[in-house]
């Protein structure tokens, strides 16, 4: 075959490979989301203090005869959900295909900046007694009456919620896991990064007028990454990477975009996975061949692991915030796949730097 099909094929291989993990991905993070199937919810755009207020709920095919309830719920600044604050009357019975109309009147209660409309099936019309359950997204509370076309009902996303087992089992689980992450594993991510970042200093070097082109990108190369883990360490330490996801969040709830939000970090999500892959295939390529630029491939194979997901864990998505609040003693999978990287580039630099210092003894 050719040198230049065989390129061809394994570029559009490659190409075939970043569109299907950027695909896959996404489908995964999509599914993570629990969104229910059995239900259709119908929704005002926004809610109006002291002025009605419809739901229509629409049950999909098949449902089982029983009992259908719907509750409000309210949400602060914050915006998380809290305690019912109104009820549209008692279970009605239901079965599957059929939609129902709940009306509600808004109160008037403190820290009232969303809502959210709680649904839930159950045989005896309790909650304690639910089978499925589901909340639909915040709907903004507003002050003043609406115009007319604001107060037409649209079809609205809905969640899943929990069912009474589940809560058992979290609340049992509650002394175990309710510490969260321990903070230790930042401070030896510090140790690690900042380690590693003396390395690639000192296998950067001086610089020499008569160093060939390649030896000087090279250098440069690691200069960056000095400085690329220097910062990294500042970040890890001063807590700024959780006040820049702060602000970028209050700025979304500010321009109204914060529903839309999960769009974007699916996509940049999948962006990553795909980036990663592409990353990876370099080097491969780049391995094969001989000479000091393996460790440096090494060592930034290691560094865009760490920063891919370090990223990822900042963004406040659903399956992200789950796996990053598993913990084993303290440690979490996300601090460890972030310490696995910068593992690799520490070996990689100190590799490289051992390999410097012993041509330089010859």
């Amino acid at each position: 075959m050719p040198k230049d099909r065989k390129r061809s094929l394994l570029g559009a291989g490659a190409a075939v490979a970043l569109v299907l993990v950027f695909a896959a991905t996404w489908a995964v993070l999509d599914r993570s989301e629990h969104r229910p199937g059995w239900l259709v919810a119908e929704a005002p755009p926004a809610a109006v203090i002291g002025q009605p207020l419809e739901i229509r709920i629409t049950l999909e095919d098949p449902i089982e005869p029983t009992r259908i309830a719907c509750t409000l719920h309210r949400a602060g600044t914050d915006r998380r959900i809290r305690e019912h604050i109104a009820l549209s009357g008692p279970a009605q019975e239901t079965g599957g295909g059929r939609t129902h109309v709940f009306h509600f009147e808004v109160p008037d209660k403190e820290d009232l900046v969303f809502l959210s409309a709680v649904v839930y099936l159950s045989p005896t019309g309790s909650w304690q007694d639910r089978t499925r359950a589901a909340h639909t997204r915040l709907i903004p509370v507003r002050r003043h009456p609406l115009a007319r076309e604001l107060q037409e009902l649209r079809k609205i996303r809905v969640y899943r919620s929990t069912l009474p087992a589940e809560d058992a089992l979290a609340e049992a689980a509650a002394p175990e896991t309710g510490r969260g992450p321990s903070s230790w594993d930042h401070a030896v991510i510090f140790v690690i990064l900042l380690a590693t970042a003396v390395l690639c200093r000192l296998k950067a070097g001086n610089k020499r007028q008569d160093a060939p082109a390649e030896e000087s990108v090279e250098r440069t190369v690691w200069l960056v990454f000095a400085a690329v883990l220097a910062l990294g360490g500042v970040f890890e330490l001063s807590g700024l990477v959780d006040h820049l996801a702060n602000w970028a969040r209050r700025l979304a709830e500010g321009t109204n975009v914060y529903e839309l939000r999960k769009a974007y970090q699916k996509a940049i999500m999948a962006a990553v996975a795909a980036a990663s892959l592409g990353l990876f295939f370099l080097f491969i390529r780049a391995i094969r061949r001989p000479g000091s630029h393996r460790y440096l491939w090494w060592a930034g194979i290691g560094l865009a692991e760490y920063l891919a997901v370090s990223f990822v864990s900042v963004l406040s998505f659903h399956a992200v915030d789950v796996f990053r609040g598993t913990t084993w003693h303290g440690l979490s999978p996300m601090s460890a796949a972030r310490g696995a990287g910068t593992l690799v580039t520490l070996l990689a630099a100190s590799l490289a730097l051992h390999r410097k210092r012993g041509k330089t003894v010859t």
